[in-house]
């Protein structure tokens, strides 16, 4: 029989047991109420160092934008179907229709023209009534001669005469010819002139009918490039333009400075709904040794992305990998549909991260794909900006590039690292249409806001816009070339005027596809909100400007 002291031990045993179970228990059963889980991945998550991006804040309430449904955009051609399409054999011969050949014309008058008038300012000689040979050889080796233009010898009525050329023959002092044979219906000289007026007719329609090349030529061609900015601008000339108004709404903010100068900021805003116009799309990819593999493998996913995210119905693309040397996926732009996807992946598969690069001849194989001018053409390039062979100055890069596409191409570009040439492709970009993004995250996650960036270019509705101030108007704007107006964005115009006047004045032209339009804008400055940041702000797009020049 255990004492006391035992009989107690053996209680506090027994209770020590009792609670022992009775936590276990309670752990057991409040466990999944009150235990916290860590996600996986989200150490990883909270070391990530934040995305940067140059970003201007509004100076005043930004506009409410409203999301609304996607609109399909306007097609210049059917969807192509998904079966085959017959092919005619290449030595099948084709139908050609009639309207198709060339109308016959008379060669008379030209060999006429020729003979008789050498230059503009020779006169031209009658036609004498028909004679016969020897009369003819007579009558011609009775006329004086002059030489005053270097030429070959010239075999007249079979008598060789040898000096520098024909230019002036001289009449000879016999009696006028009778009238012109009945079998002519009119005067040579008339016949010669109206055949030269057809002719210059038919040199303007074809200079006025531009069409683009279909290919990707082998390397810039600059009367390529000049000839389709003239048709921009042919597009943009034509008088029966669309009022702007119609299609955007134009606010201001102001600041009277102490230097003399009223300094503004115009805001184009795009009203509701307007449809996007079809727009072709080149994305040029870094593939040089400098941006690595991981930062390539992330950059080809964004890619296979943003063709399906960034297209709409009409769209066109291509893609381009550059090091030392720029290679295209595609000689010619790809309708965006299933199939075509599927082989810029496959393309895009292939690339692998070595070489040197050479940012400004990739940035001018833009100008080598053809340039629909009443199709906005879209760049973006993802690049590290490190310029290690050919054009290597950020400088020499900006002005020669500008000089060259002078709007023809927007270029919007993406720095992959936090260490990327940032005046570079801030620069080139704010020059030249566009916009810019920098990352400076993970490099496995580089290509992670490519998307974000397409977004802002996805919807098109007026493009190629050029601003205008009065030839007596002393404003000062910039930039020079305005963005394109984008649905869901909006397009700032930052400036400066002398004295304090009540308003100010421009015209802005842009295009909708093909359809010109363009507005006359007064704007109160009087009755403006005042910004206190816009000298500064203009003071930086000025030195933009000029390092584009």
């Amino acid at each position: 029989m255990k004492g006391g002291g035992g009989v107690m031990v053996d209680i506090l045993v027994a209770a020590l047991i009792v609670s022992a179970a009775a936590h276990v228990g309670v752990m057991i059963w409040a466990e999944p109420k009150v235990m916290t889980h860590v996600a996986p991945g989200i150490g990883r998550i909270a070391r990530r160092a934040p995305m940067t991006a140059r970003r201007e804040e509004p100076a005043e309430e930004p506009v409410k934008l409203e999301i609304v449904q996607d609109l399909p955009a306007q097609k210049e051609a059917p969807e192509v179907d998904d079966e085959a399409i017959a092919v005619p054999a290449p030595d099948a011969v084709l139908p050609i229709p009639e309207d198709a050949l060339p109308a016959p014309t008379s060669m008379e008058a030209p060999e006429i023209l020729d003979r008789l008038r050498p230059d503009a300012d020779a006169p031209v000689i009658p036609v004498a009534p028909i004679m016969d040979a020897s009369e003819t050889t007579e009558a011609i080796a009775a006329m004086p001669v002059e030489f005053s233009s270097p030429a070959a010898a010239v075999d007249v009525g079979g008598a060789v005469a040898s000096g520098p050329a024909i230019a002036e023959v001289s009449a000879p002092a016999f009696e006028p010819p009778p009238p012109e044979p009945e079998f002519m219906d009119e005067p040579i000289a008339d016949a010669v002139e109206k055949m030269s007026s057809k002719t210059d007719e038919a040199k303007e329609s074809d200079q006025s009918e531009y069409k683009p090349v279909d290919e990707v030529m082998p390397e810039v061609d600059e009367q390529v490039v000049e000839r389709e900015k003239e048709a921009v601008h042919d597009l943009l000339d034509i008088e029966s333009a669309v009022d702007m108004s119609t299609a955007v709404d134009v606010s201001t903010v102001k600041f009277s400075a102490n230097d003399g100068y009223t300094y503004f900021k115009a805001t184009i805003v795009p009203k509701d709904r307007l449809p996007s116009v079809p727009k072709d799309v080149v994305i040029l990819i870094d593939a040089s040794g400098s941006i690595g593999d991981d930062r390539l493998k992330s950059c080809r996913k964004a890619a296979r992305e943003i063709l399906r995210s960034c297209t709409n119905t009409g769209d066109r693309f291509n893609l381009v990998a550059f090091r030392d040397r720029f290679s295209y996926a595609f000689t010619s732009w790809q309708e965006c549909n299933a199939d075509s996807f599927k082989d810029g992946d496959k393309w895009l598969s292939k690339l692998a991260a070595h070489g040197r690069t050479d940012v400004f001849a990739t940035i001018a194989s833009v100008l080598t794909l053809p340039r629909d001018p009443a199709r906005p053409l879209i760049a973006l390039v993802v690049t590290d900006g490190d310029a290690n062979t050919g054009v290597k100055g950020t400088a020499e890069i900006l002005s020669k590039f500008s000089a060259l596409n002078d709007g023809l191409v927007s270029v919007y570009m993406y720095g992959v690292k936090g260490s990327a040439n940032r005046e570079l492709i801030d620069v080139l970009t704010r020059g030249n249409r566009g916009e810019s993004f920098v990352y400076g995250g993970w490099r496995w996650n580089a290509g992670s806001g490519i998307e974000a960036l397409s977004e802002r270019f996805r919807d098109p509705v007026v493009t190629d816009l050029r601003i205008i101030f009065p030839v007596t108007s002393s404003a000062e704007a910039y930039p020079s070339l305005l963005k394109n107006i984008y649905r869901g964005n909006t397009v700032d115009i930052v400036g400066r005027i002398a004295g304090n006047p009540e308003d100010v004045s421009f015209s802005v032209r842009g295009l909708a596809g093909s359809v010109p339009y363009e507005g006359y804008f007064t704007l109160p400055l009087s009755s403006a909100k005042s910004d206190d940041s816009l000298p500064g702000l203009w003071q930086q797009e000025r030195e933009i400007d000029q390092k584009l020049h």
